[in-house]
């Protein structure tokens, strides 16, 4: 996947923290339909969707933006060990 691209006159770096995370997609979104899952899995895998299974894949990762005039760091801050008590350990497969 790349990780800088251009907007304009912006260039938009891409900080990839993990990118092996996975999550079984009918446990993640409650309410998802097989029907749906088959659908769209043509261009889901293997970026979003691990081939040969129903689980995502998730991406943790922040933005630099750079503009003429500034650098800007976007970092939701949703990245490894950090406690999260109400969700399941999220299994680890490497993509």
């Amino acid at each position: 996947m790349q990780t800088t691209f251009t907007v304009g006159d912006m260039t938009v770096h891409r900080i990839v923290e993990q990118a092996a995370g996975t999550r079984p997609a009918f446990s993640f979104l409650a309410g998802l339909d097989r029907a749906v899952l088959e659908e769209n899995r043509h261009w889901l895998e293997p970026l979003a969707l691990l081939p040969g299974s129903d689980d995502f894949v998730f991406c943790f990762q922040s933005y630099i933006v750079q503009t003429p005039h500034h650098v800007v760091l976007i970092d939701s801050c949703i990245g490894n060990d950090k406690p999260r008590p109400n969700k399941a350990e999220i299994g680890r497969a490497h993509v």
